[in-house]
């Protein structure tokens, strides 16, 4: 039977049987889970490793179904999903791959991500920000020196600044 990893939820989506089933999951390093094989039933498997069993009660006793046909993973409303067809016996009036039927959901282990939001603007200090005396002129003046400014980054210059002069004779 297949061997799974990670979060899925198993449900039984079909029972056609004259006996009882049950899927039964063995966590490798940890405990066992048994699923009723009664229309509807599921649990949420969360571990990261376990194994898959099917199987059906005759006499008294638990014992493997006889042939188990695991589907292809489909996409179900977004959602990654098989479904395993079982079969607990051959012979007449076995309704073939049908005593039990479940369905495998791969459950996404990550918390559902936040609303994507605008992000504030960033703002950074520019060499043009800091003020200093000019004594030619006689007052207070935009300074392109930066001196008092720690340096900005950029990750370099556009082809546009190359062909395209500032009119504030910058370099």
């Amino acid at each position: 039977m297949p061997k799974y990893r990670n979060a899925h939820r198993i449900t039984v989506i079909g029972v056609q049987a004259e006996r009882p089933q049950r899927a039964v999951v063995t966590v490798r390093g940890g405990g066992t889970v048994v699923v009723p094989g009664v229309l509807g039933a599921s649990e949420l498997i969360d571990a990261a490793d376990w194994d898959l069993a099917v199987e059906y009660e005759h006499e008294g006793a638990w014992g493997p179904s006889v042939r188990a046909v695991v589907g292809r993973w489909e996409d179900r409303d977004g959602t990654p999903s098989q479904v395993i067809r079982c079969t607990d016996r051959d012979g007449a009036g076995n309704p073939g791959g049908r005593s039990l039927v479940l369905r495998i959901d791969r459950e996404d282990p990550r918390p559902p991500a936040a609303p994507a939001s605008t992000p504030a603007p960033r703002w950074a200090a520019t060499e043009s920000a800091a003020r200093r005396e000019d004594p030619g002129r006689g007052g207070a003046r935009v300074s392109t020196s930066g001196a008092d400014l720690p340096p900005v980054r950029t990750s370099g210059t556009t082809s546009a600044a190359r062909h395209f002069p500032t009119t504030s004779g910058g370099w």
